[in-house]
């Protein structure tokens, strides 16, 4: 059994597609939402992202959605096997389709198209997958209708989708408040970007860079400190 070992829970990921990677790691981490009870994960995967922020929000009650009836039956087990089983509820279904009587504080997705680990990106393949599977303009209107007034949505990318997917997010009345570079090594190039979106106009988004291993291939520092909570080791 394919298992990955958090701190304070594990992931068991043998059917779902996305394995655990930094990509899911880095975006949970760096999530910043005060106060999120409600929280969407939208492409849980191997519920990954749902275990952190249950994690994070001890308050909150999180919902967790995938289209893949495996990656969906995997995610439910880890829910079920964690310490925050009672307060995570996960679904098989696509976004399209998915209906909630309540909206979020909190969205999160690393979307099933981009899978692809921060050291090694095959960007074409991850743009051409996200045209056949959700494009930009659904998830932006559907995160549109499910988060709450005041709410933000967080998600992962491949770097060179920042202006299409700014473009898609304004379309839906949801503007960039953060945005951080990921850095696979130190003075490389940008790799990925975390950003988060909110139906609140800001004049300026806060804008930063996370770099994940120094020059000799090691975690860097910032790194470190970023995710020591989630490890379940000190890296």
């Amino acid at each position: 059994m394919s298992v990955f070992r958090f701190r304070h829970f594990e992931v068991r990921q043998e059917s779902s597609a996305m394995k655990v990677g930094t990509d899911a790691m880095v975006l949970g981490a760096l999530v910043n939402a005060a106060n999120s009870r409600t929280i969407l994960d939208i492409g849980t995967g191997t519920g990954v992202l749902a275990l952190m922020m249950a994690q994070k929000f001890p308050e909150a009650e999180i919902d967790a959605i995938d289209i893949d009836p495996s990656a969906a039956a995997e995610a439910q087990i880890n829910a079920e096997n964690s310490l925050w089983n009672e307060r995570i509820q996960v679904y098989e279904s696509d976004l399209k389709d998915f209906q909630s009587e309540k909206k979020y504080s909190l969205i999160v997705s690393n979307p099933p198209y981009f899978t692809n680990g921060l050291l090694n990106p095959d960007r074409s393949r991850a743009q051409a997958r996200h045209e056949s599977a959700l494009p930009f303009e659904l998830l932006f209107a559907r995160v549109n209708e499910l988060l709450s007034d005041g709410g933000v949505f967080w998600m992962i990318a491949p770097a060179q989708a920042m202006n299409e997917l700014r473009a898609a997010a304004e379309r839906a009345n949801l503007w960039l408040k953060n945005w951080i570079d990921i850095l696979g090594k130190e003075g490389g190039s940008t790799v990925r970007i975390v950003l988060s979106f909110s139906s609140n106009r800001t004049e300026n988004s806060e804008h930063d860079c996370l770099t994940i291993r120094d020059s000799n291939g090691q975690y860097s520092h910032e790194y470190k400190a970023l995710t020591i909570d989630f490890h379940g080791v000190r890296v």
